[in-house]
């Protein structure tokens, strides 16, 4: 390690980098750069789906000192390398992320009421900066609540448990990469998972040599894939399209946002996100010309096996063979639910790969008592406002919904959803 990375991490205590974040991410920012002037204001929102599970007051102190550390967090020269070598990056935005820092004093509102526990945090700000904030920010409030909170757990068995699930997966053949940055226990414990994943991927493909079998494909987070040397894996996530709805207009914003991701990178990095305003609503603007140029499209809320003969019926219903294009499972998957969908998919004569996160950087069970689960947060961060407009997810799980109960409603009579 250099020792201009080394001060790096000695100015924030759980942030390795800037680059500790996952590769959509930047992606995104990357289109939002391309596609648009920089004035876009947004407006990004916390919400705790698990209201039980809180910040006490002294994880919150911690956490706005660690948020406020993130001021310190910028491009190393061999991060910079690191970032030149992908191919779907030009050398302008490579310059601009050299230069780019974290404001987070200006960018991020908090609130803690001491009373009931209960934390707000906004992000404001212009688009393509304020777009880095949510993945580590999520990280920084899980490494909290488990830091000073629930304390009653130790890491005891972590290794063994990674490379348990890993043989798994693989010697049944299944492809699936580590998607667990955002609510992950903490750094420590996303980094022994990941080099427990890539030993023991080596180690499982040198054993069964020429037998058919899976692979770990990679991981979401850049800063750990440039470490051992893995694939970064990522795309797009719902923010992309939320955003396009404000900018471009509700109706066909599917449509619209996929024809520029397209476009802006020419090909690459062509793997669809289905519900961002439901799957049936997605299907309707997943055209053949669409569907022809993208390599596939991503599952996160909603049956799986339901959504995998959608899927199937679709492409067939376009005239595309299914076996040409790829799904990928990335809702709260473990590897017992990744073996099962990758046995159905042989049934359903299409291609499936796996993103699978808090099953492996957030599974603990308590010190105190080996048979009780300690639970994991389930928090997001998620686009509020776009130039001005309120946006909304609505995901095929209503659980999921990013909005309250008129907004949504509002919403899907414009979508032409049946309330």
């Amino acid at each position: 390690m250099s020792e201009q990375q080394q001060q790096q991490q000695q100015q924030h205590e759980s942030l390795r980098s800037i680059l500790d974040n996952d590769l959509y991410k930047f992606t995104m920012q990357y289109a939002v750069l391309k596609q648009y002037k920089r004035d876009i204001p947004v407006v990004y929102q916390f919400t705790n789906r698990e209201k039980e599970l809180r910040l006490n007051a002294e994880a919150y102190n911690w956490l706005t000192k660690q948020i406020n550390d993130m001021e310190n967090l910028r491009l190393t020269e061999a991060e910079r390398e690191y970032m030149s070598k992908l191919t779907f990056f030009d050398q302008d935005y490579i310059d601009y992320l050299s230069k780019f820092r974290f404001r987070p004093r200006e960018q991020v509102r908090t609130k803690f009421d001491e009373a009931t526990c209960d934390m707000e945090l906004e992000v404001i700000g212009q688009w393509h900066e304020t777009i880095l904030y949510e993945v580590p920010l999520l990280a920084l409030i899980s490494e909290a609540y488990f830091k000073f909170t629930d304390r009653d757990w130790n890491y005891d068995g972590q290794v063994e448990n990674a490379e348990k699930k890993t043989r798994a997966l693989v010697e049944h053949g299944c492809v699936f990469s580590e998607f667990g940055t955002r609510r992950r226990r903490d750094f420590k414990t996303h980094d022994l998972v990941m080099d427990t994943l890539v030993k023991t991927n080596k180690e499982v493909q040198k054993e069964l040599k020429d037998k058919k079998k899976g692979n770990v494909s990679g991981t979401s987070n850049v800063y750990l894939a440039m470490k051992y040397n893995t694939a970064v894996i990522g795309t797009v996530a719902h923010e992309f399209f939320m955003g396009i709805s404000a900018l471009e207009g509700l109706e066909h914003a599917n449509h619209k946002a996929l024809t520029i991701w397209h476009d802006v990178f020419h090909g690459n990095l062509c793997y669809a996100l289905t519900d961002t305003f439901t799957t049936d609503v997605f299907l309707k603007d997943f055209d053949k010309g669409l569907a022809s140029k993208y390599g596939g499209v991503r599952h996160d809320s909603g049956s799986p096996f339901d959504f995998m003969y959608k899927m199937v019926d679709h492409y067939t219903s376009l005239g595309i063979d299914p076996k040409t294009k790829m799904l990928i499972f990335s809702d709260s998957l473990n590897a017992e639910k990744a073996i099962q969908l990758y046995d159905e998919a042989q049934k359903a004569n299409i291609n499936v790969t796996f993103g699978i996160g808090t099953s492996l950087t957030n599974d603990f069970h308590k010190a105190s008592d080996k048979s009780v689960k300690s639970k994991a947060l389930n928090i997001v961060i998620k686009l509020k406002e776009c130039n001005g407009k309120r946006v909304i997810k609505l995901s095929d799980d209503a659980l999921k919904h990013s909005a309250d109960a008129a907004t949504i409603a509002a919403f899907k009579k414009e979508l032409g959803i049946a309330i």
